[in-house]
């Protein structure tokens, strides 16, 4: 197991490298029920973030009770006890009106909520204080969990994060997606960004075996329950190429849930058995089910019960004081479980089927079938999945808690900046369609006008996103309409339709078109080209609209003269004229990027003429003749702005160059067609050439959202206000308690000192009871306090105590210090006289060191022995309650002085230069000499001879007298070899892990006690060394 975790966590350093040291990235995986963290920073890749109880998952609750606010495991807790002041299962109320069935089914699950309708918005609040008038939307309870998750996130990374990624449900639709994403801005998350949960989950399956993804498409389902829905997703893996390289991808394929199906229904089942059990058997008169207390313990055992009996076949529950003082004991079955669910069991594979439908695959083309979710943890539901797949197992390698958070913090990662994250492409589903409708008006032969509804899809089911489309509206030349609805549901079910809330998402006005027809549509040489909507579709899976345009284009001219002097010019340089322009080249009447030859333009026009004239006619309204792109085809332009742009960028650079080639062509073919010529008195010859111009009107767009009505800017000032001060409070009351905790274990702490035998033996009699008689006062302060007190009053009594305490703590912590720093002094002394025996067995001729150096390094040993031996005969004298003489400073300051000259004559032993040896080569000139005048008369030596032999001399002398200092050298390192060096390293390196208590040092504390720092400069040891040097 362990090197299974090894080998993952080496796969994600591979995979995420960071840019930068100071960037973290987070992931919140926010279901029903539960939420995971997960982190990336630089050397911890894909993390899950620990809580402050060290679980690696939080519960979705929020508490507040006379202004403490809690979150996680303890609000759980005080829900309990006080169920009304503890919210949670709060993302099925987001963008909720009060006549939605989720809101109807959570009244009736949690009766003891008081609900009411925003009167603004029409969606549903709590209130908290009625009283007060407290009241708390969703999704300002949504943020406070953000708020919390954050903190949570960098306490553990230690820094500030910079970008989050948000899972949501697949299901989710635009409204509730953008109130995620308003409860993220009202948290001050930093650029939070949304990701479908069943798409993070795939994620993070597919990184861990890109090995195993090929070219060949292999599909795999993943089957989520969680606490309130279930979601069946088929995902297909393959490399494909993206501007000639080859990397894995995945896809969204097909898409099926069920937003009533989950762990928490049959939680609720048991606790109704539970009831009936208790019911059977009661002494109490009391109704159980009237009591909040006692229905939210039962609710709490129910889901203990849950977890048990996937892995028991029986258990027994028990709830302490249910009722009255009255226990509950009661054992369950499997079985009886199972038969309390039975309704349940036929709709856990509905979603399959649905997802199965909606790829348009078979059950035999599902490789695997992995799962994810607490709620496939229950033997039922596994049993009937493998009946469902025909498979004969399950897929359960996939941690079913984080690898929705695992996976949505890869994609931050990938998302950032500041990482290089190995390419895995994304390709998101939209799981409903969306539709344009908007109604044309007709002016018939007699004038009277008739008017046409109609209805064309924008974005069709399961349309990948991030994706860019674009609209054109033909033959409106006034200011007109159209809304945006979502498209087909018929793949819903019925109680899925109703609870999906409102169809239309949006209603648009538009405004500037007539004006912009009366500018430019007048004249004749200019042709209306229609209104272009851009419509985006973001990576949160948001649509937006983007930009509204009138297109026209009209004819210009352009006047070209000729020399007529040249008219004998050849028609090979006319056509190599006219390549030239068609390859780049800048002759005149080239193209532009922004520029279409008539003929195009004559056919685009008829092709939309005859698209209109076929949706007139046929009246289908799946015909796409109202709408004709940019390149007058009747199917909108779309691009993905993530895995795709590079690639339509490349493939919109070929069309245009293949355009301006067919265009140069035409060009050439026709220039005698389009050419006027009249020549002139001065021989020259004027032709004209009409061009096409495209002229871009902006039009103004008013957009009325109808499915999210979201809040005003005052409404978010409030609420952030709100928020804020709530912060400002658990602020507060944390400085408080840890002010508080850290005077009382001082207080404890030290009165146990007191009686510890090396304490009390540095204590005088006076200080005992000063210390005794401070700690006794504060304790009894702590103890008689009433109110709220400021954590400055706290800190103001520690620093008291710690003051009145701090000459104690000091003698006592510098006598556990002397034995250890004795220690290292002795290994000093002991190094340091090997050290000075070693230089004294030197030869006088091998000698390097001067006998100034050899007498200082002597003097400084023995000065420093004498000193150690004299002090610390009067420290052993002293009694322990009297301030020490012999100080851990000075020990310190002593030891180093003495290395600091042991090592100045070790690095002069390293570093030697070799002396000259002198006395042969003068014997050996005087020889020379000698001789040569006893020969003057017999022979003539020649000079080059004479100089050639005295290099060759001089060259000896000098490798025999390095050879001989090196061995010099090498003798006083030889005799060092044996010697602890590392004992030396330990002497002059400051102690550390000591435990010292926390001394408060005054600001006139003497400086001269302090350790020598290691900023003192390398001058300043010289001139000390040559001080020492002229005393001897």
């Amino acid at each position: 197991m362990m090197k299974m975790k090894i080998f993952l966590i080496s796969i994600c350093l591979m995979a995420i490298t960071p840019i930068s040291d100071a960037i973290t990235v987070m992931s919140i995986d926010l279901s029903s029920e539960w939420m995971k963290i997960a982190i990336v920073k630089p050397g911890v890749p894909m993390e899950i973030v620990l809580n402050k109880e060290t679980k690696r998952k939080t519960e979705v609750a929020v508490s507040m009770k006379d202004g403490v606010r809690l979150f996680g495991s303890p609000a759980v807790t005080q829900g309990v006890r006080f169920p009304k002041s503890t919210y949670f299962y709060l993302t099925d109320l987001l963008a909720k009106k009060m006549d939605n069935p989720l809101v109807q089914r959570y009244k009736e699950r949690f009766p003891y909520y008081d609900l009411v309708e925003d009167p603004s918005t029409g969606y549903v609040q709590f209130m908290h204080d009625e009283e007060k008038k407290i009241i708390y939307s969703p999704e300002e309870l949504v943020a406070m969990i953000f708020n919390y998750s954050r903190s949570l996130a960098e306490d553990f990374a230690q820094q500030a994060v910079d970008s989050c990624m948000i899972t949501v449900p697949s299901y989710f639709n635009q409204a509730e997606r953008m109130m995620v994403l308003y409860a993220a801005k009202l948290a001050g998350l930093p650029g939070p960004q949304l990701m479908d949960d069943n798409t993070a989950s795939a994620l993070n399956y597919g990184v861990f075996r890109r090995n195993n993804i090929n070219a060949t498409a292999s599909y795999v389902m993943f089957y989520d329950m969680g606490a309130t829905s279930t979601t069946a997703t088929i995902v297909s893996y393959q490399v494909v190429k993206v501007n000639g390289i080859a990397d894995p991808q995945l896809a969204v394929k097909g898409v099926g849930f069920d937003r009533t199906l989950g762990s928490f229904d049959m939680e609720f089942r048991i606790r109704e058995h539970l009831v009936k059990l208790f019911n059977k058997n009661k002494k109490t008169k009391s109704d159980v089910t009237k009591n909040l207390r006692s229905m939210a313990k039962l609710l709490k055992e129910a889901g203990r019960l849950k977890k048990v009996l996937s892995a028991n076949v029986e258990h027994h529950a028990r709830v302490e004081s249910l009722i009255d003082d009255e226990d509950f004991h009661s054992k369950v079955t499997r079985e009886e479980f199972e038969n309390l669910c039975s309704d349940m069991w036929p709709r856990v594979a509905v979603p399959i089927r649905t997802a199965l439908k909606s790829a348009g695959l078979t059950i035999d083309m599902i490789s695997k079938v992995v799962l994810v979710g607490g709620g496939t943890r229950v033997p039922k539901v596994q049993e009937i999945l493998l009946k469902e797949t025909g498979k004969e197992s399950l897929g359960k390698s996939l941690n079913t808690d984080e690898a929705p958070a695992l996976g949505a913090s890869y994609e931050a990662a990938a998302r950032s900046n500041g990482f290089r994250v190995k390419t895995f492409h994304i390709k998101s589903g939209s799981i409903y369609p969306i539709d344009i409708e908007f109604d044309r008006t007709t002016t018939l032969e007699d004038g009277s006008e008739t008017t046409k509804h109609v209805r064309k899809t924008l974005f069709q089911r399961n349309n990948p996103y991030p994706q860019r489309k674009v609209i054109t509206f033909n033959r409106f030349y006034s200011d007109f309409g159209f809304d945006v609805n979502y498209g087909d549901l018929k793949f819903l079910s019925e109680e899925q339709s109703k609870l999906f809330g409102t169809k239309n998402i949006s209603s648009v006005k538009l405004e500037g078109v007539r004006a912009a027809h009366e500018l430019y549509g007048g004249n004749n040489a200019t042709e209306s080209k229609g209104v272009k909507a851009h419509f985006r579709m973001d990576e949160n899976g948001i649509l937006n609209l983007e930009e509204v345009e009138s297109l026209y284009e009209s004819n210009t001219t352009s006047a070209e003269v000729d020399n007529t002097t040249e008219e004998d010019a050849s028609a090979f340089q006319k056509l190599k004229d006219s390549f030239s322009s068609l390859f780049g080249g800048d002759a005149e009447g080239s193209p532009t990027d922004k520029e279409e030859t008539g003929d195009e333009d004559k056919k685009e026009s008829k092709e939309q003429e005859k698209n209109e004239e076929k949706t007139t006619e046929t009246n289908d309204p799946s015909s796409k003749g109202e709408f004709a792109n940019e390149d007058g085809k009747t199917d909108t332009k779309e691009s993905d702005d993530k895995n795709s742009k590079e690639s339509n960028d490349k493939s919109e650079s070929e069309e245009m160059k293949k355009k301006e080639t067919e265009e140069a062509k035409s060009t050439f073919e026709n220039t005698t067609e389009e050419k006027a010529s009249n020549t002139t008195k001065n021989g020259t010859e004027t032709s004209k050439k009409v061009k096409k111009v495209k002229i871009s009107a902006p039009v103004e767009k008013t957009i009325s959202r109808n499915d999210f009505k979201g809040h005003s800017s005052d409404v978010f000032d409030a609420s952030k206000e709100k928020l804020n001060e709530l912060s400002a409070t658990d602020a507060l009351k944390a400085a408080r308690e840890e002010a508080m905790n850290g005077l009382e274990s001082y207080i404890y702490d030290k009165r146990d000192k007191l009686y510890q035998e090396q304490y009390e033996k540095a204590l005088t009699s006076t200080e005992q009871e000063e210390i005794t008689k401070a700690l006794t006062e504060a304790s009894d302060w702590l103890f008689d306090l009433e109110g709220d007190v400021a954590p400055e009053v706290y800190k103001e009594k520690l620093k008291e105590l710690r003051q009145l305490a701090r000459p104690w703590l000091l003698r006592v912590k510098e006598r556990e210090e002397f034995p250890s720093l004795l220690k290292d002094m002795e290994t000093m002394f002991n190094y340091t006289t090997h050290f000075v025996s070693a230089i004294d067995a030197l030869p006088e001729d091998d000698q390097i060191y001067t006998e100034v150096e050899i007498k200082l390094i002597k003097k400084t040993l023995n000065d420093t022995i004498t000193w150690k031996n004299e002090t610390l005969a009067l420290q052993n004298a002293l009694d322990p309650s009297k301030e020490n003489i012999m100080k851990p400073d000075d020990l310190k300051s002593k030891m180093g002085e003495l290395n600091r000259e042991v090592q100045y004559l070790l690095n002069k032993a390293r570093t030697a230069k070799p002396k000259k040896k002198t006395e042969e080569t003068k014997t050996n000139s005087t020889k020379a000499g000698a001789d040569k005048n006893a020969n003057t008369t017999d022979s003539t030596i020649d000079s080059e001879d004479v100089k050639k032999s005295s290099n060759e001399t001089k060259t000896d002398e000098k490798s025999e007298t390095e050879e001989e200092q090196k061995q010099t050298s090498e003798k006083v390192l030889e005799n060092e070899k044996d010697k602890p060096l590392k004992e030396q390293e330990e002497v002059t390196k400051e102690k550390e892990n000591i435990d010292e208590p926390q001394l408060e040092i005054p600001p006139n504390e003497d400086a001269s006690k302090s350790t020598p720092k290691s900023t003192e400069t390398h001058e300043t040891t010289t001139n000390e060394r040559e001080m020492k040097k002229e005393e001897l």
